[in-house]
Order: structure tokens, then sequence, then C-alpha cells
């Protein structure tokens, strides 16, 4: 290619590449003045960190804290448990308020609300420099809010935040609660709920992690498992609506002198391993690490007690800790999980045995006439070492079908009760009786008819439940094909 021949196409490429600069430039430029016709106006000019005191109003009562070493306090009331982090805010978010427009030379204050403030906010900082900031009406049409300095009252500022809104509406929102502690529901041990009737007690077995359940009688049985893992998971995530007092002299104005109910809760927490010294080698470091690793992490037993009073206005129940003297609320749909149920309310649904290998034998009493099963199990090593099981079932001299039998008993174990309750009754005797033996327990549960829709079954802790009728009769029709 000759120069001629490139040379033009190269100009065009510079011209392209100097306006591609030159319009970059111009839309920073823009975006810079656009920015600076947006910035905001600075209202109060204070460093939130330097501010030292600051008060307010809460329902026409003036408020007032101060930074002491660091810490705000309540300087009306000593022993007020100020929330720190909430406070912080609060006052970075004043000292932040910026205006969108300013009033000059304003004359008539009552046209904006300034003549008498809905609120005199105060700011004072560590050089002794205060600020008093007046909070006006809200402009209906715009939506915007007038504000002014007690120190400048001709100055009005609009800004479109509601600085009012941002002020607490009661003194309990900037006091720090009692921390409910954190708890997860697959280490909650023990959840025992005292009320006047009907208290329940839930323990976790160690060995196997299923739940009993224990009512006012005393009776231990076993319980629904997925019933019982959501009352620990609710236990586990109380959170307090509000606080209402943090130093309760008068219990009995939040009904917890004599509360409706106590829910105690034990669990386990892991405990927190120091970390190694800096100084060890790095192998060293490598083996303990690796060592810790494999090792269980080590745990603690804790407990707390709730203590659950009246309802407020809202519907929310006042709440207690054990040894606390402050009063929280929690909404009614959490505490009403608790005062609504019962050990019952906890039964485990299954009716027979659940676990057909530990069996060992099972007679089964149909229309008048009795039948044993016997189970055995015998278990082979091939050449490789795989062990394989044999079961084989018989009644007598005669070996029975397997997989009827296996059809059966799986029938059996799979039914569950609709509903439970201990006062269900019913005049008809049972068609079917069913009695297992297995290693270490023998047990019988029966199945009488009790309207056209269910059977009342007696299950393997004598606890009658209704079962449908078509689940009972299908087993007995797996029970009959055994033997035909």
């Amino acid at each position: 290619m000759t120069k001629k021949k490139w040379a033009k196409p190269m100009i065009l490429l510079c011209i392209f590449l100097i306006l591609v600069i030159l319009y970059l430039a111009l839309r920073s430029k823009n975006q810079q003045e656009e920015e600076a016709e947006n910035a905001g106006i600075p209202i109060l000019e204070m460093d939130s960190d330097s501010v030292t005191e600051v008060s307010f109003q809460i329902n026409g009562e003036q408020v007032q804290f101060a930074k002491e070493e660091d810490t705000w306090v309540n300087t009306n009331q000593s022993d007020f448990p100020v929330n720190q982090d909430k406070l912080i805010d609060l006052v970075a978010d004043l000292t932040d308020t910026e205006a969108d427009r300013v009033l000059s030379d304003v004359e008539n204050l009552s046209e904006y609300g300034l003549e008498e403030p809905a609120n005199t906010i105060v700011l004072k900082n560590a050089d002794g420099e205060e600020k008093e900031l007046l909070v006006g009406s809200q402009n209906q049409g715009t939506g915007s809010y007038y504000l002014c300095l007690g120190a400048n009252t001709s100055t009005v500022y609009v800004t479109d935040t509601d600085v009012s809104g941002n002020l607490p509406s009661n003194i309990m929102e900037l006091a720090q609660s009692d921390s409910y502690p954190e708890i997860s529901s697959t280490n909650v041990l023990e959840m025992r709920v005292d009320k006047s009737e009907g208290s329940y007690d839930l323990v976790k077995n160690e060995e196997t992690t299923d739940w009993e359940v224990t009512g006012e009688d005393g009776t231990v049985y076993s319980a629904e498992y997925q019933t019982a893992r959501s009352l620990a998971s609710t236990l586990s995530d109380i959170s307090y609506a509000s606080l209402v007092d943090y130093n309760a002299e008068d219990m009995s104005l939040y009904g917890l002198n004599n509360p409706a109910a106590s829910v105690y809760v034990k669990y386990e927490e892991e405990v927190e391993q120091e970390e190694s010294d800096s100084s060890s080698s790095s192998s060293d470091s490598s083996a303990v690490s690796s060592s810790s690793s494999e090792e269980e992490p080590e745990m603690v037993e804790k407990e707390v007690t709730l203590y659950i009073g009246n309802q407020d206005t809202d519907g929310n129940y006042y709440v207690r800790l054990d040894g606390s003297s402050q009063v929280n609320t929690v909404s009614a749909d959490t505490i009403s999980t608790i005062l609504d149920s019962d050990s019952i309310s906890y039964w485990d649904t299954s009716i027979g045995y659940e676990y057909v290998k530990n069996m060992k034998s099972i007679q089964v009493t149909y229309q008048g006439e009795m039948k044993t099963i016997e189970r055995t199990a015998e278990e082979t090593e091939d050449e490789e070492g795989n062990t394989e099981e044999t079961v084989t079932y018989t009644s007598g001299e005669t070996t029975l079908d397997s997989d009827k039998v296996e059809t059966f008993l799986s029938g059996m174990v799979s039914i569950t009760a609709q509903s439970k309750d201990p006062d269900l009754t019913t005049t008809q005797d049972p068609e079917i009786s069913i009695t297992v033996v297995a290693e270490n327990q023998t047990f019988t549960v029966t199945y009488a008819p009790y309207d056209s829709n269910f059977y009342l079954a007696i299950d393997s802790e004598g606890r009658p439940g209704l079962v449908n009728k078509n689940d009972v009769n299908e087993m007995i029709e797996e029970y009959s094909a055994i033997w035909s």
C-alpha cells in the first residue's frame, strides 16, 4: 500500500479518537456540574463523632443524652440502658440532614410551622459549640419539611428528610433490651412448659435423638419428631417486638407476678476454642489443626427460662427472662404455639413397630384365629468378604412367601393415626390384634371398628387413635394373602 492510500484512514482515525476524548471530557464535566447542582446544603455543619450531647422531645417531654468516656448515657435517668448503636445512628442522621433549598429573609415563621416548632433538637460538641434545630411543618403540596436554626430564624431550610419521623416515638426505642440467647434448634435437649392446665415436658433421647413427651400425669410417651422440632425452632428463634419497661418494679402490671406460663429450654452450646500460640512452629500448628479437625467440638449445657404474662393492646404478650427486671413483648403467633399446646399435641402419630429388622416374631389374631410368624435372619460372607443377609419367615413347619410377609409388615408399620385422644372409646371388639416380639420389647396393637370411616387403634404405647378404615382393610388383605 502506498503512503497516499493509508495516510487518509490514519488521519480519520486520529480525528475520531480526538472526538471521543473530547466527548468523554465534556460528559465528565457535565456530570460534575450536575452533582454540584444536586449536592445537598448542609444545615448543622457538625461532625457526628464530635457530638457529646443531644436533646429532643418525645411526646412533649425533653430528653437528653450525654457522652461519657465514649458511652452515651441518659442524663435524666442514669440507670437507663442506652442502646449505643441506635443513639449513634440517630446523631449521625441528625448531623447528616441536608436541605434542598434555602429560603432567606423569612419574617413569618408560622407559615412554616416554626413559630411553635414540632420539636426542638439541641446538639453540642466537645468544643462547646451548640446548635439548636427547630423542626417545622410539612408542605402538603410538595411533601417537603421546614427546618431552621435557633440562632438564625430568618433562614428556613427545605428538605425531603422527615426529621421528626426519624426521632423515636417512645423512649424505650432507645433502650438496650435483654438479649434472648442464640440457640441452634438442633442443639435443644429439653423444652418444658408449665401452665395452669396442660403442662408438658419434651426431652430428646441422646442416643436415638428421638423425642419423648411427658404430660401432667407423669406418663412418658414417644413424641412426633417433626412437631417437637417445630417447637424447638420456635423457641430458638424468639425475637422481641418491643421493650416495654427496662426496670419493672410492679410485675402485676404485665401479668408477670403470676405468669400464664413459664418456658424452660435446656440446650447445648459449642465452646469456643482458643487460638493456638502464634509462636508455635508451623509444623506444630499444622499437627494441632489436623488433630482438632478430627475431634468432636466441646459442648456445654445451658438453660434459659422465659415467663409469659398478659397481652397488650396489640395482642402481643409481655415476657420476662428469669433473673431480669426487663419486660419485653413477643408476637401472639409465637406465644400461641406454646400456650395452645399440651402433651397430646406432641404424641407420635405412628401406631406400631417401625423397625422391621429388629423383629423376632409376630402374632396376629384375626377372626378369632391366632397365627405366629417367625422371622429368621442369617448372614453369609462371600469370598471377597462381603456380607449378605438372608431373611426367611416361617409359621410352624411352613415356610412363607417372604415377599407377601414383607408387604404385610410394610403396610403394618406405615399406618399412622389421623388423631389421637385419650378419651376415644368404642364398644366394638378388636377385629385384628397384632403382637410384635422384638429384641428388647414386646407390644400389642389392636384395631376395632369405630364408624364408617375409621378404626379405633390402640397403639403400642396404649394410646387410642383414629385410623383410616381403608388403610386397615388393605393391611388385612395383605395379611390374608400370606395364607392364600
